[in-house]
Protein backbone atom coordinates (compact mmCIF):
# COMPACT_ATOMS: atom_id res chain seq x y z
CA UNK A 1 0.00 0.00 0.00
CA UNK A 2 1.41 3.32 -0.67
CA UNK A 3 2.74 5.06 2.34
CA UNK A 4 1.03 8.50 0.89
CA UNK A 5 -2.34 7.02 0.72
CA UNK A 6 -2.38 5.83 4.01
CA UNK A 7 -0.79 8.96 5.26
CA UNK A 8 -3.66 11.33 3.77
CA UNK A 9 -6.79 8.72 4.96
CA UNK A 10 -5.43 9.26 8.36
CA UNK A 11 -5.54 12.85 7.76
CA UNK A 12 -9.09 12.64 6.48
CA UNK A 13 -10.02 10.55 9.31
CA UNK A 14 -9.15 13.29 12.35
CA UNK A 15 -10.51 16.03 10.09
CA UNK A 16 -13.80 14.38 9.77
CA UNK A 17 -14.19 13.19 13.83
CA UNK A 18 -13.38 17.30 14.49
CA UNK A 19 -15.66 18.22 11.75
CA UNK A 20 -18.34 16.01 13.75
CA UNK A 21 -17.13 18.04 17.00
CA UNK A 22 -17.41 21.44 16.00
CA UNK A 23 -21.10 21.15 14.59
CA UNK A 24 -21.90 19.73 17.78
CA UNK A 25 -20.29 22.44 19.69
CA UNK A 26 -22.37 24.98 17.17
CA UNK A 27 -25.71 23.48 18.19
CA UNK A 28 -24.92 23.10 21.49
CA UNK A 29 -23.99 27.23 21.09
CA UNK A 30 -27.35 27.81 19.19
CA UNK A 31 -29.36 26.02 21.96
CA UNK A 32 -27.63 28.20 24.41
CA UNK A 33 -28.17 31.57 22.23
CA UNK A 34 -31.71 30.56 21.91
CA UNK A 35 -31.97 29.76 25.78
CA UNK A 36 -29.84 32.91 26.70
CA UNK A 37 -32.18 35.27 24.41
CA UNK A 38 -35.33 33.73 25.65
CA UNK A 39 -34.49 34.17 29.60
CA UNK A 40 -33.86 37.98 28.72
CA UNK A 41 -37.51 38.46 27.97
CA UNK A 42 -40.16 38.22 30.36
CA UNK A 43 -43.26 38.04 27.94
CA UNK A 44 -43.38 34.39 27.33
CA UNK A 45 -44.84 35.21 23.74
CA UNK A 46 -41.42 36.65 23.29
CA UNK A 47 -39.65 34.09 24.41
CA UNK A 48 -41.08 31.06 21.68
CA UNK A 49 -39.16 32.31 18.88
CA UNK A 50 -35.72 32.16 20.86
CA UNK A 51 -36.38 28.79 22.15
CA UNK A 52 -37.52 27.27 18.76
CA UNK A 53 -35.06 28.95 16.66
CA UNK A 54 -31.97 28.32 18.80
CA UNK A 55 -33.45 24.97 19.95
CA UNK A 56 -34.31 23.50 16.14
CA UNK A 57 -31.14 25.33 14.52
CA UNK A 58 -29.19 23.66 17.31
CA UNK A 59 -30.85 20.11 18.04
CA UNK A 60 -30.62 19.81 14.05
CA UNK A 61 -26.78 20.81 14.03
CA UNK A 62 -26.26 18.58 17.29
CA UNK A 63 -28.13 15.59 15.35
CA UNK A 64 -25.65 16.44 12.24
CA UNK A 65 -22.74 16.27 14.13
CA UNK A 66 -23.80 12.85 15.40
CA UNK A 67 -24.43 11.71 12.18
CA UNK A 68 -20.81 12.64 10.95
CA UNK A 69 -19.46 11.06 14.10
CA UNK A 70 -21.24 7.71 12.99
CA UNK A 71 -20.11 8.10 9.40
CA UNK A 72 -16.33 8.68 10.74
CA UNK A 73 -16.71 5.42 12.93
CA UNK A 74 -17.78 3.36 10.47
CA UNK A 75 -14.66 4.93 7.81
CA UNK A 76 -11.87 3.63 10.39
CA UNK A 77 -13.18 0.47 11.34
CA UNK A 78 -13.53 -0.28 7.56
CA UNK A 79 -10.02 1.07 7.35
CA UNK A 80 -8.97 -1.06 10.03
CA UNK A 81 -10.29 -3.81 8.28
CA UNK A 82 -9.22 -3.34 4.73
CA UNK A 83 -5.77 -2.99 6.67
CA UNK A 84 -6.30 -6.75 8.41
CA UNK A 85 -7.26 -7.87 5.02
CA UNK A 86 -4.62 -6.42 2.97
CA UNK A 87 -1.81 -7.99 5.91
CA UNK A 88 -4.09 -11.95 5.62
CA UNK A 89 -3.52 -11.49 1.82
CA UNK A 90 0.60 -10.63 2.23
CA UNK A 91 1.11 -12.85 5.05
CA UNK A 92 -0.79 -15.93 2.53
CA UNK A 93 1.13 -14.78 -0.20
CA UNK A 94 -1.25 -13.40 -2.24
CA UNK A 95 -1.84 -17.27 -3.65
CA UNK A 96 -5.62 -17.18 -2.95
CA UNK A 97 -5.98 -13.25 -4.53
CA UNK A 98 -7.75 -13.31 -8.23
CA UNK A 99 -8.56 -16.97 -8.80
CA UNK A 100 -7.05 -17.43 -12.03
CA UNK A 101 -8.23 -19.72 -15.00
CA UNK A 102 -6.62 -23.16 -15.76
CA UNK A 103 -4.63 -23.19 -19.07
CA UNK A 104 -6.74 -26.27 -20.91
CA UNK A 105 -10.54 -25.88 -19.92
CA UNK A 106 -11.21 -29.02 -21.79
CA UNK A 107 -13.77 -31.34 -19.85
CA UNK A 108 -14.20 -28.10 -17.14
CA UNK A 109 -17.25 -26.19 -16.04
CA UNK A 110 -17.26 -23.18 -13.93
CA UNK A 111 -19.67 -23.41 -10.89
CA UNK A 112 -22.55 -20.71 -10.55
CA UNK A 113 -24.55 -20.18 -7.39
CA UNK A 114 -26.79 -22.82 -8.31
CA UNK A 115 -26.01 -24.41 -11.64
CA UNK A 116 -22.49 -25.24 -13.59
CA UNK A 117 -21.57 -23.65 -16.56
CA UNK A 118 -19.53 -23.85 -19.99
CA UNK A 119 -16.61 -21.40 -19.38
CA UNK A 120 -17.70 -19.21 -22.18
CA UNK A 121 -21.29 -19.07 -21.12
CA UNK A 122 -22.51 -15.16 -20.95
CA UNK A 123 -24.25 -15.62 -17.61
CA UNK A 124 -20.34 -15.62 -16.06
CA UNK A 125 -18.68 -14.35 -17.94
CA UNK A 126 -16.54 -11.11 -16.95
CA UNK A 127 -17.14 -12.63 -13.01
CA UNK A 128 -13.45 -12.07 -11.26
CA UNK A 129 -13.94 -14.88 -8.99
CA UNK A 130 -14.87 -18.52 -10.29
CA UNK A 131 -14.40 -22.40 -9.93
CA UNK A 132 -13.13 -24.42 -12.14
CA UNK A 133 -14.80 -27.77 -11.82
CA UNK A 134 -15.07 -31.04 -13.72
CA UNK A 135 -18.70 -31.75 -14.40
CA UNK A 136 -18.63 -35.19 -12.02
CA UNK A 137 -17.77 -32.52 -8.87
CA UNK A 138 -20.37 -29.82 -9.63
CA UNK A 139 -22.65 -32.42 -9.97
CA UNK A 140 -21.46 -33.36 -6.66
CA UNK A 141 -22.52 -30.12 -5.21
CA UNK A 142 -25.74 -30.37 -6.45
CA UNK A 143 -25.45 -27.94 -9.01
CA UNK A 144 -27.73 -28.25 -12.18
CA UNK A 145 -26.67 -27.92 -15.51
CA UNK A 146 -27.08 -23.93 -17.14
CA UNK A 147 -30.23 -24.00 -19.21
CA UNK A 148 -28.23 -20.72 -21.47
CA UNK A 149 -25.25 -22.08 -22.17
CA UNK A 150 -26.55 -26.27 -21.73
CA UNK A 151 -23.22 -27.91 -21.12
CA UNK A 152 -22.92 -31.26 -23.42
CA UNK A 153 -24.39 -34.02 -22.10
CA UNK A 154 -21.42 -36.40 -22.95
CA UNK A 155 -19.24 -34.10 -20.35
CA UNK A 156 -21.32 -34.31 -18.18
CA UNK A 157 -22.44 -37.24 -16.14
CA UNK A 158 -25.60 -37.82 -13.89
CA UNK A 159 -25.31 -39.42 -10.68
Amino acid sequence: MNPNVNRLSRGLGRFGGRLASVVMLGGLVAIGIGWNGAAGVLDIRAQFPYLLSGGLIGLSLVVIGASLMLVQAHREDRARLEAKLDELIEAVGGSFAGSRAPQDLTGLVVAGSASFHVPGCRLVDGREEVAYLTPDEARARFLMPCRVCQPEPSNVTTL
